[in-house]
């Protein structure tokens, strides 16, 4: 299911930059993400202070890359004529086991992907970015 469609023709994202580090990490194969030292709390999407408390006290840490499906949507029509070129495709909100959510494209036929499956990540390469997706894993 992964994309062998053109590298210079995927859109890019766009790059605020409270989260450097995280595409950063990215290109070396890691999954990152913000937390605050004050009240332990994951903060996604990447703030200047935390969401939770209001603390400028913020780190990054290393995900485990884990979690579970929490919604998903099957793609049928692509928007552009880049993803209508691997439709179908899928596309969800991942509940990262560190406390988070993160929204992403899943790898996986779309009759076996179900809310609460267990996934976990792998990259790809997008244009001049890698970037997350999920596949499912048996734990």
């Amino acid at each position: 299911m992964t994309d062998t469609h053109s590298l210079n023709s995927w859109p890019q994202p766009y790059r605020l930059p409270d989260a450097e580090p995280y595409w950063s990490a990215l290109s070396e194969n890691r999954l990152t993400f913000q937390h605050c030292n004050e009240c332990a709390q994951a903060v996604w999407p990447a703030h200047s202070f935390c969401t939770h408390c209001g603390s400028r006290s913020l780190d990054w840490r290393q995900s485990s890359g884990r979690g579970s499906v929490w919604s998903y949507s099957t793609i049928m029509r692509g928007p552009t004529p880049v993803w209508a070129a691997i439709v179908p495709y899928t596309v969800g909100f991942i509940q990262m086991d560190e406390g988070y959510f993160l929204f992403s494209q899943i790898d996986a036929d779309p009759d076996a992907i179900a809310i609460g499956q267990r996934v976990e990540v792998r990259f790809v390469q997008r244009g001049e970015q890698k970037l997350p997706l999920f596949v499912p894993c048996d734990r």
